[in-house]
This record gives structure tokens, sequence and C-alpha cells, in this order.
């Protein structure tokens, strides 16, 4: 099997990628209008909700930046993972009932429409759109540039396509995610969301058990052997220090509560006695997924010093090269597939909420401030 590795972690990868266009498909046919289309009809149960908005937030980064932080800065990075569940709890005590109510009242298919009413004006409805869309092109972008990278570095390694050009990965991902956001809109999302958590869940609790095993002694040894080597990377904060650990809450807790992919995921339950449920499933979905974070990241710091790996040109390669020569070809093709499982929730989230501010948001808020001119000018005259 070993000597079919690369062919077995390219057909995981096509594998999941046909999947996501059948699901496009299957959700093409349950999606009659707009409230389907970029509401998934408010029917979501707890179990998809949950699972889609952990794993919109868990995207490319968590697969493959959090390893390498973990293997520059140790503990450091774990106070990310215990920030970012701080943020599911935030979001939900916040704005779970509350947005669901708004959203209710006056049967909002989006964010925009949600601010808009509590606010009372399209001028709000119109600026945050606005926000919406500019920030999903950045992040969508970097979102797409991720897939086609790793795209590349699996198809360069087989021997189907190995000069592929990085615009040809930038093609393909662009066409498959919007494929099946297009054709299913946000009930393709949800539950290729739900896929997508489920592999991931999947992927971590395999890798954890293969990390843990790297080093005969387990995570124990490898805490002594990077502690002997870097006392501090393995103190309680790392070797970022207090105040760095701190500011991750700024930024994964605080900044977690704005994120409007999920947000909006928040108004798709059907009941609203769902959130007291929803919540747990989406901390422990992604608790469980940033296992293969954490567990990554200390074994290939302990391989290396012990000298049973090469030193790392980046760090950023951490996770790929444990996969390539330490867990069995199979889990490899699962793990990738379940990067790109992450990458894509999480674009495929940004792209839904970004066609509804370009085709709803930002013209109904226009609409409502040229109607409110003309009639304050007709007063006027």
């Amino acid at each position: 099997m070993e000597a079919y590795r690369n062919t077995i972690v390219f057909g995981c990868v096509a594998t999941y990628m046909v999947l996501c266009i059948v699901i496009g498909l299957w959700a093409m046919r349950k999606t009659k209008n707009a409230h389907d289309f970029f509401m998934a009809g408010r029917n979501l149960g707890v179990l998809v909700t949950g699972i889609a908005v952990f794993s919109s937030t868990l995207s490319g980064f968590g697969f493959v930046g959090g390893p390498a932080l973990i293997y520059k800065m140790g503990i450091s990075s774990v106070w990310m993972v215990i920030c970012a569940a701080i943020g599911f709890c935030l979001s939900f005590y916040l704005l779970g009932k509350r947005i669901w109510l708004f959203a209710a009242m006056q049967d909002s298919i989006s964010l925009p429409d949600v601010v808009a009413t509590r606010y009372k004006s399209e001028l709000s409805r119109f600026l945050m759109a606005l926000a919406i869309l500019l920030g999903v092109m950045a992040y969508l972008g970097s979102q797409i540039k991720a897939m086609a990278h790793v795209l590349q570095d699996i198809m360069s390694r087989g021997s189907f396509w190995q000069d592929i050009s990085l615009e040809w990965c930038v093609v393909i991902s662009s066409a498959v995610l919007v494929f099946y956001c297009v054709t299913g809109g946000i009930i393709a999302s949800v539950y290729t969301d739900l896929f997508q958590g489920l592999i991931m869940i999947i992927a971590a609790l395999l890798v954890f058990f293969y990390a843990y095993q790297a080093l005969p002694g387990g995570f124990a040894e490898m805490s002594q052997t990077i502690a002997a080597d870097d006392a501090e990377s393995m103190a309680p904060w790392g070797a970022l220090g207090m105040l760095g650990c701190m500011s991750w809450y700024f930024l994964f807790a605080l900044g977690g509560v704005g994120q409007p992919h999920v947000v909006t995921k928040m108004m798709m339950n059907k009941n609203v006695r769902d959130v007291r449920y929803i919540l747990p499933v989406s901390v422990i979905g992604f608790g469980v997924s940033a296992l293969l974070w954490i567990s990554i990241g200390l074994a290939m710091r302990a391989l290396v010093i012990k000298g049973l790996h090469p030193e790392l040109a980046a760090a950023d390669a951490a996770a790929p090269q444990f996969l390539q020569l330490h867990t069995p070809a199979i889990l490899a093709g699962v793990v990738f597939a379940a990067l790109f499982a992450a990458i894509m929730s999480t674009a495929d989230g940004f792209l839904n909420v970004g066609a509804a501010a370009v085709v709803h948001d930002i013209p109904q808020a226009l609409r409502g401030v040229l109607v409110t001119l003309a009639w304050n000018w007709g007063l006027a005259v």
C-alpha cells in the first residue's frame, strides 16, 4: 500500500471533491426559493447546525498553521484553542437567541437584514453588507490559494499530472467550491459542512493516536524531550509569554463573535430552544478536531529534537511531513481530504454571505436610501 501512497492520497481528495459536487446536486433539488438558498429554510436540526458552525470556523489554519505554531512556540498555541472555545460560548450567549428572534420577526435571509431590523436603518444594512463583502474578498482569496497549494503538492507527488501549475489548481479548486455553493446555496453549504466536520473529527482522533505512538513514551516523553531542549516552550505560557497568549483572547474569543459566516448559521435552526444544545456540539467538535492541531506539533518537534526526523525547512511543513512519513497511506489521504474540508467549509460560508450581500443586501439598502431621499425631497418641495 505504501508504494501507492501518493495515488491513495490523491484518490481520497478526488473522492471528497466528487462528493461535494453530489451534495450540491442533491441540495439543488431542495432549494425552491431565496429563503432556501440563503437560510436553508430555517429548518436545520441541532447536529447539522452545531457541526456546521464549528467546521466553518476551523479553516486550513487549524490543520496547517496550528501544528506549525505548536512546533515553533510550544504551549503558546494551545491558548488559541482555549480562546476559540470561549469565543463559541460568547457568540451563543450574546447572539444565539437574539439573532434568531430578530431573523424570525422579519423572515430575514441575511445578517444585514437582521441589522437593518434592529436599528431600523437602511444605511446600517448597507454598511454591514459592505463590510462583509470586503472581508469576503480577502479571506476567500486566501482560502482558495491555500487549497490550490495543497492540491498542487498532492498532484506533483503522483504520476498523473506532476507539472500542474498553481493557476490550474486554483481553477479546479474554485470550480468545485463555486459549483456546490451556486447549485445548492446554503443547503449545500451546511450539509457539506456536516460531512466535512465529521471527516475532521475522525481524522483528528486517528492522527492523535498515531502521534501518541511517535515516541515510545507517548506525549509524556515528547514533553520531556521538548522541555529539555527549550524549557520555555513547555512552560504554561509557552515561548510567546503571558502577554502574547492573553492577546489571543482578543483575536480568537472577541474576534470570533463577529464572524459573519458563523453568526449567519445561528439563524438557521428550526427552534430557538435548540441553541442550548447546538453550543456543546460545536465546542466538543472543535475541541476534538484541535487534537490534530496539538498532537502533530508536539510529535514533530520531539522527533526533530531526537534526530528521528530531519529539521523542517519551514514550520508549516510539520503537518504534511508527519502525514506523509509517520501515518498509513489511507490515513494521510483522509486527513488531506479533511484539510480540504476545513478550507472549503470556511470558504463556502464566506461565499454564501458574500453572495447575499451582492444580490440582496446592497441593492435593497440602496433602494431604501433612494426612496428615503426622494420622500424627503418631495416634502421639501
